[in-house]
């Protein structure tokens, strides 16, 4: 591929510092970077772009961006294995990707291609002390990988060898668990990997040498989007968000901070490891935000060269600045949803990866100056899909900017809490937040029914929990025609080739059939209806009739029905939500598989 020094506007921005434009000679696209790693430390960096399924080279120097790689799928995390290789995580494509790196002119060629399980968040690299498993793997310059999957709830420790000449796959364990992870963290020590719940508040403690599970630890928290270690690495930073289940959603609460709060825990490791400990009574809480200028959906957290505190603060485009204490020092403002921070390693500046805005903030994060800010290439015009996924996770829609559509149904999806949204007209009872995954098809809405257009739903949500202003018809449409794109939960036990599990299957869908599951819950689109029922449950204030959630992806979820009484599928069944017909043990099992397989 022929070089090209592209040819970049300038502009003084308000604030003093310089904006790079977009390079015209890129093509016009939608790139939504959500990962950073150094290539050259302190100088040049690459990003993963989302979107586009493009890398991209800047050199901070030059304020320019070098080269933009395509390697298709849905890029979301880098990792440096060496000098000349890379590691690529591919969300879309369930893959992983060895890419050999050039430098003069920069470039990335495609080493090796190795499939993931289902929906691969993020990578990490063991030390070398645990690296390879063997010494004869150890000879072959392994390099050791874990990676997070989110549909197949499971942890993959990846053994790659490197020689100069090529990269292959030399071993493989998986390891699962009982929550979908997102990040996670090799902890001091270099023995255990830390894994936070993609949704709500559950924390995995993974022995790296044997390989299993050591502790599952609750934690009150959901959105948990950063984990970090503190300078003295003896304690674990996550950011995150509290969602209070026992108020209502009125004004005065969002207000007064009692209905969601955004912080920074601070998990000694001691208490981490030890299971009689209460997390969320034992450990420092840092509280973002502050009387009228709310701190929404809180996203990366790492310490800068001084050692001080760096959240990302996606929901209102900020980056906030703070001591080791907590004491905030700044919030300047940054680009559109920052979500991941580059720390310079040989000075005190930050790089903030701003994904909607298809740029990179360069902060001084001593005087909280902003540096520069970098176009990763011109955009193209919004759909109107495109627009509504940046108002869902817009957290200046609320009132004062504590909360946005992402904080309670987290990548669309549900954080598992019940939240008290007035949305049936009663108050003092909670309703489990449900899943936008598939909402297209689980019309009405809500769990009272009531609701009988998604744009309405959408408006009731944004004045009655998020006591924000009234939006235009045109922004409440672009709200919907994103909501339309959410597919639903691919199933976590998907049908397979066997034969024994084919006849289980069609025995378990019989069964669907015969004890009346398909009054409810029709196929073969939707498995919900429009209309409500008496499950033969009722809620605090009396009501009975509940709108039949669709079971698209059921399997995926940790809670079940309107309070979260039920902790499983096998839990429901037992507190006799099927009526018609007593089950047998192998038509119960039957059945189990078949839902497990929606």
């Amino acid at each position: 591929m022929r070089f090209v020094f592209p040819v970049l506007l300038m502009a003084v921005t308000a604030w003093g510092g310089i904006v790079v434009l977009a390079d015209e000679r890129l093509p016009p696209k939608l790139r939504r970077p959500v990962d950073a790693v150094w290539l050259v430390p302190g100088q040049v960096l690459a990003t993963t772009n989302s979107r586009s399924g493009t890398l991209s080279v800047v050199d901070l120097a030059t304020r320019k961006v070098v080269h933009e790689a395509t390697i298709g799928g849905q890029p979301v995390s880098l990792l440096s294995l060496a000098d000349d290789r890379q590691a690529v995580i591919d969300y879309r494509g369930n893959r992983l990707l060895v890419l050999r790196v050039n430098r003069a002119p920069w470039g990335f060629a495609v080493e090796t291609d190795l499939p993931l399980l289902r929906g691969p968040s993020s990578v990490v690299l063991l030390p070398s002390t645990v690296a390879a498993p063997s010494e004869a793997l150890s000879a072959l310059g392994v390099r050791s990988l874990t990676v997070a999957s989110r549909w197949d709830r499971s942890v993959e420790r990846v053994e790659i060898s490197l020689t100069e000449e090529s990269s292959s796959e030399v071993g493989r364990r998986r390891l699962q668990l009982p929550f979908s992870p997102h990040d996670q963290l090799v902890l001091p020590g270099d023995k255990k990997l830390l894994l936070a719940d993609a949704h709500a508040g559950q924390l995995a403690v993974v022995d790296i040498d044997s390989w299993s599970l050591d502790a599952i630890r609750p934690l009150n928290a959901h959105n948990m989007r950063g984990l970090a270690l503190t300078e003295k690495r003896d304690a674990v930073l996550i950011s995150h968000q509290i969602l209070n289940q026992q108020v209502t959603t009125s004004l005065d609460a969002l207000r007064d901070g009692t209905l969601i709060q955004n912080v920074v825990r601070v998990v000694p490791l001691e208490k981490l490891y030890n299971q009689q400990a209460l997390l969320p009574v034992s450990v420092q809480t840092i509280f973002l935000g502050q009387t009228a200028e709310g701190a929404a959906d809180p996203a990366d957290v790492v310490l800068d060269f001084d050692h001080h505190l760096c959240v990302a603060l996606a929901g209102v485009n900020q980056v906030v600045f703070a001591t080791s204490e907590g004491i905030e020092k700044q919030r300047p403002d940054v680009g559109r949803r920052p979500t991941h921070l580059l720390p310079c390693p040989d000075r005190a500046e930050v790089v903030v990866v701003n994904t909607f805005g298809d740029s990179l903030s360069v902060v001084d994060t001593r005087t909280a100056e902003i540096k520069c800010e970098i176009s990763l290439g011109p955009q193209p015009d919004l759909s109107p899909a495109d627009r509504g996924e940046m108002l869902f996770h817009d957290g200046r829609l609320s009132f004062d900017h504590w909360m946005s559509c992402h904080s309670c149904h987290t990548d669309g999806d549900s954080n598992g809490l019940l939240a008290d949204t007035l949305g049936d007209g009663t108050g003092g009872t909670p309703k489990r937040v449900l899943t936008l995954l598939g909402t297209r098809d689980a019309n009405p809405w809500a769990w009272s029914g009531e609701v009988r257009i998604l744009h309405e739903q959408v408006t009731k949500s944004i004045r009655n929990t998020m006591h924000g202003k009234q939006l235009p018809m045109t922004q409440i449409n672009d709200m919907v025609a994103y909501l339309h794109t959410l597919e639903p939960a691919p199933p976590l036990m998907p049908a397979s080739d066997d034969l024994a599990d084919r006849a289980l299957l069609q025995q378990g869908r019989r069964v669907f059939d015969s004890a009346g599951c398909t009054r409810c819950h029709i196929p073969p689109l939707t498995y919900t209806s429009d209309s409500t029922y008496d499950v033969g449950i009722h809620d605090e204030a009396g009501l009975k009739l509940f709108n039949p959630p669709s079971l698209r992806g059921v399997s995926q979820r940790d809670r079940l029905f309107h309070d979260s009484r039920a902790k499983s599928l096998e839990d429901v069944l037992d507190q006799g939500h099927f009526t018609q017909v007593e089950l047998s043990p192998d038509d119960r099992a039957a059945l189990l598989r078949f839902l497990k397989s929606l």
